[in-house]
């Protein structure tokens, strides 16, 4: 009996790993792909190694030696990969004057970026090669090309830790290009000139933005050269934001989409010269393996050619290729040379999209349907039209989800749409922007270009259309990696676990494990109920984050726009991240743009309940903040008049507002929203940028002041925080909102003396990054992103 039930075990695993059976290089590239991860993160060897010697016993012979190789040649390359890593990037940092090589330019709006390989210094003296990327911001007659041989001197930009949770990492990003410093010029001197392929290939993308410059504006120009050369540099950034908001953003990136576009085409005019087919298969290869270091060489590209090439390399020998085992070959060509490839988003996405299509194309559920009704006529044209491209994004939207939370913590609930109604319209704009490139009379290539300006104009409207609303980019998570990475093994099993009892019962305790997970969240926040106070270092400026302890979130004031949109760039992304869906309110506490300035890229980019102001900010006439509120009017946002006695209350938690009266309306900084946040026995007091005289008039009333935390007004100013107030408030924690070396020397040297006289300690936005204050009945716990200043 035990023995039926072992082999019955068994059989549901062998057929379990049935796609894997006749795939050596599939198998292999996942055997390499655990190992990477294992290796990198030891938590993922506890679990996904032991699984692989589980399931590497039902394996034939030949397949454990698949494995087995896998395994030796994993370690190896990731042994050298690491200590290449090491060894690559001298201590002493960049040298500020030094000689290299140039290897890619690249144009900005900020100037012309350039990547240079540092071989010695100005003296001649050798150093250990590293790599910087150094910005010419003058327009210059000429700049350096890949290939010339250079002396410059650099002033480096200070690579500092991310300051806000879910901020940018440019150590990260630094080492993720191999760089290991970047700034700008001060001063170059080419001293000679070399060919490299490089160079070659930036005079063709050169060449094709001229072929299409003469017809197209320069935004136009830009979205093709992006689409057809991976050169984004000239696409619009509002642009690149809807298609990113969208879903969509993957048609901007050079992938197997764009791919397989060019190779179709490319067969076709290789077809139509007559050549044999050998020969067109040969040269298609060729020339789309040109196409790799064209378009930049990312894993994307790559693994889409490789595919194509797979499969042609197989018919000049008479062998048909199965494309699982192709998409195996691309990734152990990517992954072997570069083991930390794993960790690319885009490599990934990229992956896992391929992966989702192509093992959905074996499950596709169209391919039951009656007879009758696929030889319909009205069923086919519907079906290739709608529910084919339908299927075949949720395929890839399921297959990608794990990933796109992981990294972004947003899904596109338009994604599926856009890829039906904007995917044909860039598809048709590339193929006009194709044929107007090889066109050879000039009458032609400007009836083309117009064709491309079109479909473009029209993908570009229905983007903005889609990406207007304030839920096309939901917030999903934060989860743990565990968690996700049980979700994408889930998603894999999903159609097999009614056939399959291993995966029935794999898929039930994945279930039952997300419910207990999700249960115990839900009542540790009921059990032990808190609230937040979040400062958000959005620089020289306001923003702060109330969490209820219902879970409501309430944003209090939106920061800058000045050196960067604190809305679109900073606190959305942060809202992303800690796993905010929507605010319940967003205060604006009085009408200066370091505290509106984000506030419409707020209103349009996520979803807002109400918007609090008080009457004289609502009739301020600064232009931008006007424009805040009639974009509030017009997304339906209630508008909510605040004044002095205006409760907020909720279940161990409420909000009083203890200033301004309206009655008269003086400036804009004494008239600031200030209230009294209260909750579970703590409180604290936020004053936006309120004065010494808004200070004495909230004193005039009976409001009870004392409070545990106190934001600093005016980002603690010498025109707020007077001895007085401070004495009656008397905090445990004085905040303060600054930025690094803003021009107003904020906080005072005045209001600093002050604190420590009163021996209240302090916490400021620019020396310790984003602050966050957890108030619970017997504590409060605070945390900053920064240990201590720069």
């Amino acid at each position: 009996m035990k023995s039926r039930k072992k082999y019955k075990i068994l059989t549901d695993l062998y057929n379990l790993l049935t796609p894997l059976m006749g795939k050596p290089a599939l198998l292999s590239a996942v055997v390499m792909t655990i190992f990477f991860a294992g290796l990198d993160e030891p938590l993922y060897a506890c679990f996904l190694w032991p699984v692989l010697c589980l399931v590497t016993h039902v394996f034939k012979k030949s397949l454990q030696w698949v494995v087995l190789v896998s395994i030796v040649v994993a370690f190896v390359c990731h042994e050298y990969s690491v200590r290449k890593n090491v060894n690559d990037l001298p201590e002493a940092g960049a040298f500020t004057e030094a000689c290299g090589l140039v290897e890619t330019t690249q144009s900005k709006k900020s100037g012309m970026a350039i990547v240079i390989q540092t071989k010695k210094t100005v003296a001649g003296e050798p150093l250990s090669p590293y790599r910087v990327r150094l910005t010419e911001k003058r327009s210059l007659p000429e700049y350096p090309m890949p290939g010339d041989s250079l002396c410059y001197e650099a002033s480096y930009y200070p690579v500092l830790p991310p300051t806000v949770p879910g901020a940018f990492d440019t150590r990260g990003w630094l080492r993720s290009q191999g760089l290991l410093a970047y700034g700008k010029f001060v001063h170059w001197t080419v001293y000679g000139k070399n060919w490299v392929p490089e160079r070659s290939f930036y005079q063709f993308r050169k060449w094709i933005g001229s072929r299409f410059s003469d017809y197209l504006d320069p935004s136009e120009t830009g979205l093709l050269l992006g689409l057809l050369a991976g050169d984004r540099s000239g696409i619009p950034d509002a642009l690149r934001s809807d298609f990113q908001r969208s879903g969509l953003v993957h048609v901007l990136a050079i992938s197997g989409f764009h791919v397989v576009l060019l190779a179709g085409m490319l067969m076709i005019f290789l077809k139509a010269t007559g050549l044999p087919h050998r020969v067109v298969r040969i040269a298609a290869i060729v020339l789309l393996f040109l196409y790799i270091p064209v378009t930049g060489g990312s894993p994307a590209v790559r693994r889409a050619v490789l595919m194509f090439a797979v499969p042609q390399v197989g018919a000049l020998f008479q062998r048909t290729a199965n494309t699982l085992n192709s998409l195996g070959v691309a990734l152990l060509f990517i992954m072997i040379p570069e083991p930390s490839v794993i960790w690319n988003p885009g490599f990934q996405l990229s992956v896992a999209a391929t992966m989702g299509i192509l093992m959905g194309g074996t499950w596709n559920p169209l391919k039951k349907l009656p007879e009758e009704l696929q030889k319909n006529k009205w069923w086919a044209r519907l079906q290739a039209l709608v529910v084919e491209p339908t299927y075949v994004t949720l395929c890839a939207t399921l297959s990608t989800a794990p990933f796109l939370i992981h990294h972004f913590k947003t899904l596109s609930p338009f994604a599926w749409l856009g890829n039906i109604v904007v995917v044909p319209a860039i598809s048709m704009g590339m193929q006009a922007g194709l044929f107007a490139l090889l066109s050879p009379f000039d009458f032609l290539r400007e009836h083309f270009c117009y064709a491309a300006r079109f479909f473009l104009r029209l993908a570009s409207l229905l983007t903005r259309l889609l990406s207007d609303s304030s839920q096309a980019s939901v917030t999903v998570g934060p989860f743990e990696p565990s968690i996700l990475l049980l979700c994408g093994v889930l998603i894999v099993l999903m159609p097999v676990a009614g056939k399959n009892r291993i995966a029935r019962r794999f898929s039930l305790c994945c279930m039952i494990l997300f419910a207990i997970t999700f249960a115990y969240k839900g009542y540790y926040a009921i059990v032990e109920p808190s609230w937040k106070l979040t400062a958000i270092d959005i620089g020289q400026g306001d923003s702060l984050l109330l969490t209820t302890p219902s879970g409501s979130h309430i944003l209090v004031d939106a920061g800058d726009i000045k050196r960067q949109d604190s809305g679109k760039d900073i606190i959305v992304p942060y809202l992303h991240h800690i796993g905010v869906s929507k605010l319940d309110a967003l205060v604006i506490t009085h009408p200066d743009q370091d505290h509106f300035g984000g506030a419409a890229s707020i209103i349009k980019m996520f979803p807002v309940k109400e918007l609090w102001l008080t009457d004289c900010a609502r009739i301020d006439e600064k232009e931008n903040w006007q424009q805040v509120i009639s974009e509030a009017y017009r997304r339906g946002i209630l508008i909510r008049d605040i004044s002095r006695g205006v409760l907020y209350k909720e279940k161990f938690f409420e909000i009083k507002v203890i200033h301004p009266d309206t009655k008269h309306c003086v400036d804009a900084n004494t008239q600031s929203i200030s209230f009294r946040v209260k909750g579970l026995g703590r409180s604290a007091i936020l004053t936006g940028d309120l004065t010494v005289q808004g200070e004495k008039e909230i004193m005039k009333t009976d409001v009870y002041l004392k409070s545990d935390v106190l934001k600093l007004g005016h980002h603690g100013s010498k025109t707020s925080s007077s001895r007085k107030f401070l004495n009656r408030v008397n905090p445990e924690l004085a905040l303060i909102s600054s930025g690094r070396k803003n021009r107003f020397r904020h906080p005072s040297k005045q209001v600093i003396q002050r604190l420590d006289s009163l021996k209240i300690p302090y916490l400021n936005t620019a020396e310790r990054g984003t602050i966050d204050i957890i108030f619970r009945s017997d504590t409060m716990l605070v945390n900053t992103m920064l240990e201590s200043g720069f």
